[in-house]
């Protein structure tokens, strides 16, 4: 939850962000990514330190993020505090997620506060609102781009009343893209070349509606704010290269409610109280009356909610030391009909789960603050009703109502050794008990199994944190060594067409993380790099698996941005010409647990060219996958092991675009809050 005074230039939210937490973070602020597309969250998000997006292919298809190698369900997301990890949104699709509305996303790695659970092994993402106090005024921008990509989108912000203690902001947005991109088919038989062709993505379309609307108040130490967020999303889900489907549709209505508010100065400076709530609903509809996704024809409906509250407490109790008390509860719920039922079971089934959680987390500021502890201690609870009656649900269903307890303590430090120079590091338990969808969802490419187990383990990680500001340049640099140990990982694995989670009796993972950034204070040159080295393994007993590395994690990812420009100064207004280059390399990655279906190296190169016209005006255009890379050659292990050339692909075997372009306009009345 932030207001008006929160700073909103590049490096001083991630000093913000670091100076709260002993742990490694990244503060994206989204004000530094104005011409980014409206679905692009996804792409904002892989630009991190040890952040990987596994998605399906196409703007506005389905993204996950996995931190420093975790799953995706291991990564808590948040809006504004309350969680979005549930039955609403399953898995959740960072796709689905606008930009329009938020003003900042905030990436834990490692250590996670108390607030945001115990299951959270990977990290947490907290995607923070923008105030309807910043950025007054009217914006109203659109782009258009490669393969029917278009957006629009209108937003108002302002004051409401006369005594200023009031704002609202409303954003509708339209998002869209036809997907119809070119790639190489390989006829489904990677040792043979001579059936290779290029063909055309089907099916792969959306539309998306958005409606973000906020309120907020303020009347002394006290904050308050309300929004809303709805949205309706029709999308074909196009299947594998090798079996395109044409008629398997998706559609989606999700509203959800977030609310808080917050009290300063509570039992002395440096206390607060605070109280989130929130409320999802969500509907879907999956239709596949041809059974071009599945093992056969489908047409599912799912109805689902979603309620969360949320008391927080932060109070000083001797001489730099705060005490944050922290519970929450919520109920998850979903109906699932299924309309085409396959023999033996209705396929319908309805499932609750009630969850609760409590914790608490001392911070220890030691030698003028040099130095901070910060133990934490929670537990969480959960009461499910899985069981259905017979006949219903999946075939041979085996939901159970089941009651579950546990325990996740972790300890977070960092220490100063001078001025801008600090060490950091943590460690701690996990617990983290399936999700609705990873045990019974149902999304097309997504198929839950009901008989996952819990997972629980542990992790540390521990490094060096540089902020050092010299005449006329700042620079910024993290690196981080990390390890995890896990026992029954819920892993994803791909199964032709489709996802499936999987138990895992032992793993780990461990890897080197890094991220440089070099700005001058006059912005000329700009440097951003992020890169990660992961090494997993599959502990089990099984010799036919163990050593082997687990599916949908590279060993190697970099990215860097470069950008260079000039700020020209007129009688009537500012303008800023700059230029920019991105760079993406990510090594090769095994899809499934014996290392037979393999995702290709890649290498991608994207320029563009952003144009500040006078005050308001702003023109971004942009070429990504600048050599129209659509191939990479792999080793397929198979008989003799060869070199066979195979499409760019990400996560299931779905093929990424080639060289794709990106021109979008805002113009803009908004002031920044006085």
């Amino acid at each position: 939850m932030v207001d008006a005074t929160e700073p909103t230039d590049a490096l001083e939210a991630q000093r913000v962000l670091d100076a709260k937490s002993p742990g490694f973070s990244t503060a994206v602020e989204l004000a530094q990514e104005p011409g980014r597309p409206a679905d692009g969250l996804p792409e904002v998000i892989a630009r991190t330190p040890g952040a990987t997006v596994r998605s399906i292919g196409g703007l506005g298809q389905f993204g996950a993020v996995s931190l420093r190698g975790s799953s995706a369900q291991q990564v808590a997301l948040f809006l504004d505090g309350v969680p979005l990890n549930d039955s609403v949104a399953g898995l959740v699709d960072l796709g689905s997620l606008p930009l329009d509305g938020l003003g900042r996303v905030e990436i834990y790695r490692g250590h996670v506060p108390v607030a945001f659970g115990g299951a959270a092994v990977g990290g947490a993402i907290d995607l923070v609102g923008a105030p309807a106090w910043q950025h007054t005024g009217m914006t109203a921008d659109g782009g258009l781009g490669s393969f029917g990509a278009r957006q629009a989108r209108v937003a108002l912000r302002g004051p409401l009343g006369r005594r200023g203690r009031s704002a609202g902001s409303l954003v509708v947005g339209h998002a869209g893209a036809t997907g119809d991109f070119a790639f190489t088919a390989d006829g489904n038989t990677p040792l043979v070349s001579g059936d290779d062709r290029v063909v055309y993505r089907t099916n792969n379309d959306y539309d998306r509606v958005t409606v973000h609307a906020r309120f907020d108040h303020r009347r002394g130490p006290w904050r308050a704010f309300v929004q809303e967020l709805l949205q309706y999303k029709d999308q074909g889900i196009p299947g594998p290269s090798s079996a395109q489907s044409r008629r398997t549709r998706m559609g989606t209505v999700l509203s959800r409610a977030v609310a808080g508010v917050r009290g300063h100065g509570l039992g002395g400076p440096g206390g607060r109280l605070e109280w989130l709530a929130g409320v999802g609903l969500v509907h879907q509809a999956f239709f596949d009356p041809e059974g071009e996704i599945g093992p056969g024809p489908d047409d599912q409906r799912l109805l689902g909610a979603d309620l969360y509250l949320s008391p927080r407490l932060r109070l000083p109790l001797w001489r730099d030391a705060y005490l944050g008390l922290v519970a929450d509860q919520r109920l998850e719920w979903v109906d699932v009909v299924e309309r085409s039922p396959t023999v033996g079971s209705s396929g319908s089934a309805r499932r609750a789960r009630m969850a609760w959680g409590a914790g608490l987390q001392l911070e220890q500021f030691l030698f003028d603050d040099r130095w901070l502890l910060v133990p934490v201690l929670r537990v969480d609870g959960l009461d499910s009703r899985f069981a259905v009656p017979a006949g219903a649900g999946e075939q041979s269903d085996a939901g159970r109502d089941t009651a579950t307890l546990g325990l996740a303590p972790r300890m977070g430090t960092r220490l100063r050794l001078w001025p801008g120079v600090e060490l950091r590091a943590s460690g701690g338990q996990y617990f983290r008990p399936p999700t609705l969808t990873e045990l019974f969802g149902d999304r097309g490419y997504l198929v839950g199994n009901e008989g996952l187990r819990p997972e629980h383990g542990r992790s540390v990680d521990g490094g060096v944190l540089v902020d050092r500001r010299w005449p006329g340049l700042t620079t910024y640099a993290q690196l981080a060594g990390f390890g995890t140990w896990s026992t029954n990982l819920i892993q994803w694995v791909s199964a032709g067409a489709v996802a499936r989670p999987q138990n895992v009796s032992g793993a780990w993972l461990r890897g080197l993380e890094s991220s440089l950034a070099v700005v001058p204070d006059r912005r000329w040159l700009t440097l951003h790099a992020n890169y990660t080295l992961l090494d997993s393994s599959n502990r089990s007993a099984d010799p036919a698996l163990r050593g082997r590395a687990l599916p949908g994690r590279p060993r190697h990812e970099l990215f860097v941005r470069t950008t260079a420009g000039r700020q020209f100064r007129t009688r009537r207004s500012t303008v800023e010409p700059r230029a920019f280059h991105t760079l993406e390399v990510i090594t090769k990655t095994t899809l499934d647990t014996q290392e037979r279906l393999v995702q290709p190296p890649r290498v991608l190169h994207g320029i563009g060219g952003e144009l500040y016209l006078g005050r308001g005006v702003y023109l971004v255009v942009e070429v990504r996958n600048l050599l129209d890379v659509r191939t990479a050659t792999v080793m397929v292990p198979i008989g003799d092991a060869r070199a066979q050339s195979t499409a760019i692909s990400d996560f299931i075997g779905y093929p990424l675009p080639g060289r794709s372009a990106w021109a979008s306009l805002r113009i803009s009345t908004a002031r920044e809050p006085s």
